[in-house]
């Protein structure tokens, strides 16, 4: 039966060329492109991070007040911050004696230029050892 209904469906591609082409783009596309998004969902959200023990990451975060701007980026307008200074990090990187290492990154906006076009782009000002 099976081998009937498969001999009857070669038959029918072979009667109609362009039919048979799109049928076969068409899941080619759509086999491929699924493909491609697993392997970026797979990437970014089910792997491990590729470090040896990522249950001992830790984030710090500054979560006091304090007047004048600390960072290339602004705080809110109540002057309250969740980050650290450039020197502040440095001084925690040079006189850490817990942590392996440290890196910094800060999230913000810059302007960019390209062909007398300016925009103004989400951007990432990260430490040196950051990657």
């Amino acid at each position: 039966m099976l081998l009937q209904d498969v001999r009857y469906a070669m038959r029918q591609l072979r009667k109609s060329p362009g039919f048979t082409i799109t049928v076969v783009l068409t899941l080619a596309l759509g086999i491929g492109a699924n493909a491609a998004i697993f392997t970026l969902f797979d990437q970014v959200l089910l792997r491990m991070l590729p470090v040896e023990n990522p249950n001992e990451l830790v984030r710090l975060e500054w979560s006091g007040a304090f007047s004048g701007s600390m960072s290339a980026f602004g705080g809110n307008s109540e002057g309250h911050n969740n980050y650290f200074s450039y020197p502040m990090y440095k001084d925690l990187r040079d006189k850490n004696q817990v942590f392996q290492g440290i890196l910094v990154a800060d999230k913000g906006q810059v302007g960019v230029s390209w062909h007398d076009q300016a925009e103004s782009k989400d951007a990432e000002i990260v430490s040196g050892n950051y990657f």
